[in-house]
């Protein structure tokens, strides 16, 4: 049985049942070697003796070498004895530097972490539903926490700067692009409300101010033309001013086909002529120039934040289902193609054994510096119950050893006398 504070098949229990085991074998032979002295002097007692004697000598002294590493046997000051706790610090030093040669070499741990595949593993774990819910609440609870806080100056001032930077280096060929946008943005505008819209304001605006129209008429008639004449003139080029915006209005009159033809016309002339590309760029190198574009960016950019972070407050499940979906989509996409899971494996191997590298002087003193921290006693007890067992055994193998070779010895003594 083990003691009370020992667990079955824990290495403090094996180490008792072994040192009880050895024990045993040592007792075994002292009490043989008793019973020989009280029995006969025959030749088989005799070399029974001698075997038990040298079966004796043996496992007291294989005791002693074990006890020797751990403590003092008998509490007796020999010298180099409990080895482990008066080199303590060199042991901890050489444990440090064995682990840092042997088992943190960057050529045999990339190798070792190919063979493992650990970007596979990484991918398959997220393929799995409840991986991939996970980690995307993890992202969104992190997501949550960066949107509550407001971004450093210094964050801020380099956000600008390579805002800038990607404004001013724009080419030629990205104002092109944008000015064939806003071309055909200006076209689906005239062509939907923007355009009954601007009449409709144009209309309300000349049909408002009838009386500028009536002083102009008069300001050009002569004088001898009544007033009420020059007031109906003047009724009669409203109105038909008023008649002809109507008939721009209509979606499907002649007079509003041929304003939609020609404003399509005077668009396409001034990208021909290379007008709206000079405008983008002139814009572009205004808005890098100015602080109007951080502004303007920065209002966005905070109006969105905001949104974002009241939505994830109120229903932190919002952005899960879609992030888990497309967390799986990606895992399921790699783990499809060999090459990509073939050339991950490799870059996280090659990454890992760079970082385990650098970090070999660091993990080497730590673990220097745990175990130099130990307490003598923890240390023993600690070292003991690891190897221990397998150090009573020496004990066992010793009596039985020195039983046969004590047995072999007193034969040839006797046969040679």
């Amino acid at each position: 049985m083990v003691g009370p504070f020992e667990k079955e098949g824990t290495p403090a229990a094996a180490l008792v049942r072994t040192r009880r085991l050895a024990t045993a074998v040592l007792g075994f032979m002292a009490a043989v070697f008793v019973a020989t002295h009280l029995a006969g002097a025959s030749a088989v007692v005799r070399t029974i003796q001698a075997m038990a004697e040298a079966g004796l000598i043996g496992g007291l002294a294989d005791w002693f070498a074990v006890e020797a590493l751990f403590r003092r046997p008998l509490f007796l000051p020999i010298p180099h004895t409990a080895l482990l706790p008066r080199n303590q610090t060199r042991a901890a030093r050489n444990v440090g530097r064995f682990l840092e040669t042997h088992f943190l070499d960057p050529d045999t741990l990339a190798r070792r972490l190919r063979q493992a595949a650990p970007a596979r593993c990484a991918i398959e774990w997220l393929a799995r539903p409840d991986s991939a819910a996970l980690v995307a609440r993890e992202l969104i609870g992190l997501l949550g926490g960066l949107l509550r806080s407001e971004p450093s100056a210094r964050a801020l001032a380099r956000s600008r700067a390579w805002l800038r930077t990607q404004v001013r280096g724009s080419g030629a060929e990205t104002d092109d692009v944008i000015a064939m946008g806003l071309a055909r943005l200006v076209k689906d505008g005239i062509r939907g409300t923007v355009a009954d819209e601007v009449l409709s304001l144009l209309r309300r605006t000349v049909d408002d101010n009838r009386d500028v129209a009536v002083k102009l008429v008069q300001d050009r008639s002569r004088w001898w033309i009544a007033s009420a004449v020059d007031r109906r003139i003047a009724d009669l080029v409203v109105d038909s001013v008023l008649s002809l915006l109507d008939q721009l209005r209509a979606e499907r009159s002649d007079l509003g086909g041929a304003f939609v033809m020609a404003f399509d016309q005077m668009i396409d002339e001034l990208a021909a002529r290379g007008t709206l590309t000079r405008v983008v760029s002139d814009s572009r190198r205004y808005l890098a120039g100015s602080g109007e574009m951080d502004a303007v960016v920065l209002r966005i950019v905070r109006k969105h934040r905001d949104q974002l972070r009241e939505r994830i407050a109120e229903d932190p499940d919002w952005l899960t289902g879609p992030v888990a979906g497309l967390i799986r989509d990606l895992a399921a996409r790699a783990l499809a193609n060999e090459a990509t899971c073939t050339a991950l494996d490799a870059r996280v191997a090659d990454i890992l054994s760079r970082l385990a590298g650098d970090l070999r002087p660091a993990i080497g003193g730590y673990v220097t510096e745990i175990i130099a921290g130990w307490q003598p006693e923890e240390l023993t007890s600690l070292f003991e119950a690891e190897i221990g067992p397998d150090l009573q055994y020496v004990r066992i193998n010793g009596a039985v050893l020195g039983s046969l070779i004590g047995g072999a010895i007193f034969c040839v003594e006797t046969l040679l006398s």
